[in-house]
């Protein structure tokens, strides 16, 4: 017993350490140091208690490594010295070493939230609350955190009774503390602390909370509003409720707009709770002073989070929520703006009849050029227009939505173009062939060559999805001609993009359709003066072979490459040997066309070039196993 109180005491002896401590500066003297400290300890204490000792000295420690090494082995440190001296002595001496590194008081806050074993049980949590209660008052949020994590984990295992004189206590403490940061960390307790006490215990919370949200301290009003939502879900008395309505009205018109920024969240908290008309009666008015608030985040705020409004207030989302949404599409500044645009969907799907539509229009057009200045307003309306063709429907969408999608279609700005074109699927799914072809498919050709490479990109990607809607017939009538554009453009990235689209082209057109389309424009680049272009028809080969069937490969793909083996680039040869590599792994083991590629590719391995050589190697090897 005495071997273990000495353990607790050897931090005092580390104070007589400074100046040696001060004088360690490099790693050799640091380590000279530790080996003196561990020969003082053994000569101090017990052989069994050594192990201990070390640990709780290292507790001190200069190194901050070894004092995050210590606090992570408090485990071992508590069950050495058992329970009630774990209670008695280790965890006071743990709260005189609060003031440290950022990192360790993490630690220690996560290793007392396990610490229910150390100290006897559930009937000892309260032990625990005595560090974190001071790690709730450090100034590092992270830290604060963590501990009011750890505390709601405890508080879950406490009863009732030690709740009503521990927890309590902490929380009355903590909610008058001098410092705001104590104040901010005591709001995220009150809702695990309510359910668990009696009436009266709730009303004492309930004030100590409503005075939070009336602190003189900005942030500790808006943690205490953060966390309103949490509040009011553990609470079932009516005139509790009136209490905290008040407090949410209150908080709602803070003068501070970080307060007012989670008013927005509240409302969607509390209408959740009850689905009462006069319940939502009391909360939908502050839906209207953050519309019209004078701080842009707090609109923000409203535009943002339209969807859930309107699913939280079904009911009244027609004329309590959206008429507020339509006034911010054109809001004064961008910020408000671009939200509200990225937010049509949600707005339409409460109402989508021509009528709202019709309401809707005049402000969706405002967006466009030449009244929208705002190339990134424009491109968030752009991104999310089309999602509203599933909602209203073919024919609207045909009469009304196409307009603003092909004055989208002519922005001057590149990045409006790539978003409306990135969402074309959407539009497909919708309107027919016919549409497709009168309204949009000359937009979409002269898009496939627009000067900026994005764009293009962009186009490649919609292909497949048109080649599904349009069909066979219609999309190569209208398309097929982008791709040897495309084969051959300056920009790599969009050269490999429509090697790629080939391959998922064949999976949705067919085979014969790849034969009759794909194969001669590759074959018409093996004789490019070009090198990068005969490239292309290396990448695009390599991509087909892996949807085509082996008497394809043997008939197109295998003459192509056997020719290519030849080519005097060693970059085309090494694309050859990746290709090949493709090739035999859809091969059969025994074929014709494996016997034709197999004298072309060991002519590879004894390439001149080692890149050539390595590929063409790794193809042979691949090759080999397989068979």
């Amino acid at each position: 017993g005495g071997g273990l109180h000495h353990c607790i005491s050897l931090d005092r002896s580390a104070a007589h350490l400074g100046g040696l401590e001060a004088a360690a500066t490099s790693p050799a003297a640091r380590a000279m140091q530790t080996r003196e400290e561990h020969t003082r300890i053994a000569d101090s204490v017990d052989a069994s208690l050594y192990p201990v000792a070390v640990l709780i000295d290292e507790l001190r420690h200069d190194d901050v490594q070894l004092r995050l090494n210590a606090i992570k082995s408090l485990g071992t440190i508590a069950t050495a010295l058992g329970q009630e001296r774990t209670r008695e002595e280790l965890l006071p001496f743990l709260q005189e070493i609060i003031d440290d590194d950022d990192e360790v008081l993490i630690a220690l806050s996560e290793q007392l939230r396990h610490g229910l074993l150390w100290v006897g049980g559930p009937q000892y949590a309260y032990a625990l609350i005595g560090p974190l209660e001071e790690l709730c008052n450090v100034e590092e949020i992270t830290v604060r955190e963590s501990a009011t994590e750890s505390l709601k984990i405890l508080a879950g295992h406490m009863s009732s009774e030690h709740i009503s004189r521990h927890f309590c206590a902490l929380i009355s403490r903590l909610a008058t503390h001098d410092w705001y940061t104590s104040r901010i960390s005591v709001s995220n307790l009150f809702a695990c602390a309510l359910p668990k006490v009696s009436d009266t215990k709730q009303e004492d919370l309930l004030k100590a909370y409503c005075r939070l949200c009336s602190d003189d301290t900005p942030m500790v009003r808006r943690q205490a509003a953060n966390v309103l939502g949490s509040v009011a879900e553990v609470l079932d008395d009516e005139e509790m409720l009136d209490e905290l309505l008040q407090a949410f009205e209150k908080l709602s018109q803070d003068e501070q707009d970080s307060v007012r920024i989670l008013a927005v969240k509240n409302v969607v908290a509390l209408g959740k709770l009850r689905g009462a008309s006069d319940w939502h009666a009391r909360i939908l008015p502050v839906l209207k002073s953050c519309a019209e608030d004078k701080s842009w985040r707090v609109r923000y705020m409203m535009a943002d989070n339209v969807k859930q409004l309107c699913d939280v207030f079904q009911a009244k989302a027609a004329t309590a929520v959206v008429p507020f949404y339509l006034r911010l599409l054109s809001d004064q500044e961008v910020e408000v703006r671009m939200i509200a645009a990225a937010r049509l969907a949600a707005a339409a799907a409460v109402n989508p009849t021509k009528e709202f539509l019709d309401t809707l229009l005049p402000s969706m057009e405002k967006l466009t050029m030449p009244q929208e200045h705002s190339q990134h307003v424009r491109a968030s309306l752009a991104g999310s227009v089309l999602s509203l063709a599933p909602i209203f429907g073919t024919k609207l969408t045909v009469d009304h939505l196409i307009n603003v999608f092909l004055l989208l279609m002519r922005d001057d700005t590149p990045e409006v173009r790539l978003k409306l074109i990135s969402t074309l699927g959407e539009l497909s799914s919708v309107v027919g062939i016919d549409v497709l072809s009168q309204s949009l498919l000359p937009s979409i050709k002269d898009l496939g060559k627009d000067r900026q490479w994005r764009i293009r990109l962009a186009v490649i990607e919609c292909m497949p999805v048109l080649a599904q809607y349009l069909g066979e017939v219609a999309f190569t009538k209208e398309l097929s001609h982008l791709f040897g554009v495309w084969l051959v453009d300056p920009v790599f990235s969009v050269r490999d993009a429509a090697a790629a689209n080939f391959k998922r082209l064949a999976e949705v057109l067919g085979q014969p359709w790849s034969e009759a389309h794909i194969v001669p424009q590759l074959q018409a680049l093996l004789t490019n003066k070009n090198y990068l272009y005969r490239i292309s028809s290396m990448l695009c080969a390599g991509t087909l072979a892996e949807v085509v069937s082996p008497p394809f490969l043997e008939k197109h793909h295998v003459p192509m490459v056997v020719k290519m083996a030849d080519d005097s680039v060693p970059n085309v040869r090494v694309n050859v040997a990746k290709t090949m590599q493709v090739v035999l792994r859809h091969m059969p083991g025994s074929s014709a066309g494996k016997d034709a590629l197999m004298p072309a590719l060991r002519s590879l391995v004894a390439d001149s070039d080692p890149d050539v050589r390595f590929f063409a190697q790794r193809a042979l090897d691949e090759s080999e196993r397989a068979a």
